[in-house]
């Protein structure tokens, strides 16, 4: 590397301005070493001078580029992993869902066969496993699901009742 030195010297001020006014910041100092170069080793070796210092700055910008790349790219893969990260958790919910209303779809069946619902079933207990939630609310989306169906079919028989809840029912359709 060469040696550099400090140069110094006193301008017209408006002059000065107006030079400053007509080029990027630091081009001044950039065209005065320039001269420089053209008055100490004429013109061929100034342009070899400001080729070089061209090469440099493109070879630091397209550096800057790619580094500027290849964060984008680091992003782009981060968020792609969220993006399946979110849809799996999606398909697993909606697989969770769909297998929560097969078994509310099973457990409607045997209500609509007279069967009675109560929390303690097997039945019950797999469903809110299923559902992520509880027996209660499992019974609830039941009792949602088929506002047709009395309350009692959703309660272990009385002793002196049948097992059937639909059995329990007067001609009129309303519990005896």
């Amino acid at each position: 590397m060469t040696e550099k030195t400090q140069v110094g010297f006193e301008a017209e001020k408006s002059t000065v301005e107006e030079v400053k006014a007509k080029l990027e910041y630091g081009e001044l100092s950039e065209r005065l070493r320039q001269c420089l170069d053209v008055i100490a080793h004429g013109t061929d070796v100034s342009e070899e001078t400001r080729l070089t210092d061209r090469l440099q700055t493109l070879r630091e910008e397209r550096r800057d580029l790619r580094q500027e790349r290849d964060n984008i790219e680091k992003d782009i893969e981060e968020k792609t992993r969220d993006i399946e990260r979110v849809e799996q958790r999606l398909d697993n919910l909606r697989e969770q869902d769909g297998e929560y209303d097969g078994v509310l779809a099973m457990l409607e069946e045997d209500l609509h066969d007279g069967m009675r619902i109560v929390g303690g079933s097997n039945k019950i207990k797999r469903a809110a496993q299923l559902g992520d939630c509880s027996v209660d609310e499992v019974i609830e989306d039941l009792k949602e699901r088929n506002p047709d169906v009395p309350g009692d079919a959703f309660r272990k028989a009385k002793p002196h009742e049948e097992g059937n809840w639909q059995d329990e029912l007067d001609a009129e359709g309303s519990l005896l």
